[in-house]
């Protein structure tokens, strides 16, 4: 489950990125396509402790940031739609 969640993460970002969408503060699209390329090419060199430590530690501080923006999406959707 947790390296779904960050492949997912991961390809999410490079969607995001080849968009040109603008990674909000504290995010970083790069660390995150890199994180899901290194798990899909690398699957056996796989560190299971580090991958608890950075979804546990390290993307918590995503949460607030990519909320505002998903908020924000979803704004301008309900305003193009009305």
């Amino acid at each position: 489950m947790p390296i779904s969640l960050m492949m997912k993460l991961g390809e999410a970002a490079n969607r995001m990125s080849r968009l040109d969408v603008l990674a909000p503060d504290g995010v970083e699209w790069a660390l995150a396509v890199a994180n899901r390329n290194f798990i899909i090419h690398q699957y056996d060199q796989i560190n299971r402790e580090l991958t608890w430590v950075t979804l546990f530690v390290d993307l918590p501080a995503w949460q607030k940031p990519l909320a505002r923006m998903v908020d924000r999406a979803r704004s301008a959707l309900d305003a193009d739609a009305g």
